[in-house]
């Protein structure tokens, strides 16, 4: 593995066994993560995983933060060409 790959800081990379679905996809009310995928009117693709019991919102790809800072960015940007 490349040792400036962001993957190497994790050490090796195993392979994980495959395991046969039994009678097609897991039911919903056994699985506990929930993902779901969103576009914004801009074009950014949203990754979201809830936790299915509670309704939480476990982590978002890009993350609120990351887009806020995006956005007041390119705001900026758009000021100064007007």
């Amino acid at each position: 593995m490349d040792p400036l790959s962001p993957l190497s800081q994790f050490g090796p990379v195993r392979a994980v066994p495959l395991v046969a679905p039994s009678g097609g996809a897991p039911e919903p009310a056994k699985s506990r993560v929930g993902v779901q995928y969103d576009s914004r009117a801009d074009g950014v693709d949203l990754m979201t995983v809830i936790d299915r019991r509670t309704g939480v919102v476990i982590a978002q790809t890009p993350a609120p933060q990351v887009l806020a800072v995006v956005d007041s960015i390119v705001a900026a940007i758009r000021r100064r060409e007007v």
